[in-house]
């Protein structure tokens, strides 16, 4: 019973901080009262006895203060200590919370994003897409953004798209075709950005060009 508790707590917990900015929190993060009741320090004993679901938990309640006040030194603390037991979801915390503090580690954040990436979690694939893009903490590599751009939009990352057809203006020669084609996605996603640029993109193909990146958009 209790690891069953422990994987659903940090599947919701997950849920909740993948959420866009701006956008309202998830309404499974009202259903962890529980949490509260148990309290971090039960997840701490846990973890300290190696549970990786447990270490990720107790990361996730002192990020955004359940429980206990805001520590976001020890949210590392703990998402590191998940992260390196091989919990995706830690792995991906870890790497904003990196990424984000003063001065931020954006050369180890991408060390764990592409660890969280590559364990199918579609946030830390286009995290880490944006850092190859412009070379922010690693060497840019235009190929491994639009890679991983690709995952994140499989992945349910719906704005993947848009940035993955602007990365396609931007090879040389730029492939017009392949970024119709992506911004078309990213527009069937409801990216209203795209919905702007996919017509002046279209223009600059031939109607033949157009027919084509219409047809595998679909």
């Amino acid at each position: 019973m209790t690891s069953r508790w422990l994987t659903g707590a940090l599947a919701l917990l997950l849920l909740c901080l993948q959420a866009q900015p701006g956008i309202a929190r998830d309404p499974l993060w009202e259903l962890l009262p529980w949490n509260e009741r148990l309290g971090v320090d039960w997840y701490e004993n846990r973890g300290e006895r190696g549970d990786a679901e447990a270490q990720a938990i107790a990361g996730a309640m002192h990020e955004r203060g359940i429980g206990t006040p805001v520590d976001l030194e020890a949210a590392r603390r703990w998402y590191r200590r998940a992260a390196e037991n091989g919990q995706p979801a830690a792995q991906f915390r870890l790497g904003v919370l990196l990424s984000e503090r003063p001065g931020g580690d954006e050369a180890e954040a991408a060390r764990w994003y592409r660890a969280a990436a590559e364990a199918g979690i579609a946030q830390a694939a286009y995290n880490l897409a944006v850092l190859y893009e412009a070379g922010r903490g690693i060497e840019p590599d235009l190929e491994a953004a639009a890679r991983f751009y690709e995952a994140a939009f499989e992945g349910g990352i719906a704005r993947a798209a848009l940035n993955r057809g602007l990365l396609a203006l931007r090879e040389t020669p730029p492939d017009g075709a392949a970024a119709y084609r992506w911004l078309l996605r990213a527009e069937a996603a409801g990216v209203a950005e795209a919905a702007a640029l996919a017509p002046e993109v279209a223009g600059l193909l031939s109607a033949e060009e157009r027919a084509a990146a219409e047809a595998a958009a679909r």
